[in-house]
């Protein structure tokens, strides 16, 4: 009997070879806009990586959603903060 793999080990396991393949369009110097695809999957790829590393490889798809939304929510409300919070940061470089 062939033994399924769970929805959130099979998930990071896709998160991490698309990761290479970012990786590969970016190490490429023979077409920019090659490049530049890289680059804009891997913006979207490694907060996806940041969420999705952080279930249980065991989890089922329903559990593994609704945590990868909370890890997603977690990671944008950290981005939203830390660029509100940039200038502050500046102005102090400055004085």
């Amino acid at each position: 009997m062939k033994t399924k793999t769970p929805f959130a080990g099979r998930l990071q396991l896709t998160i991490i070879w698309l990761l290479g393949i970012c990786l590969l369009l970016l190490a490429q110097s023979f077409s920019y806009p090659v490049y530049v695809w890289g680059f804009r999957a891997l913006m979207v790829i490694v907060p996806l990586q940041v969420a999705v590393g952080n279930i249980k490889p065991e989890w089922g798809a329903a559990k593994s959603i609704k945590k990868i939304l909370l890890y997603l929510a977690i990671v944008a409300v950290v981005f939203a903060i830390s660029i509100a919070v940039t200038p502050s940061l500046i102005n102090l470089g400055r004085a």
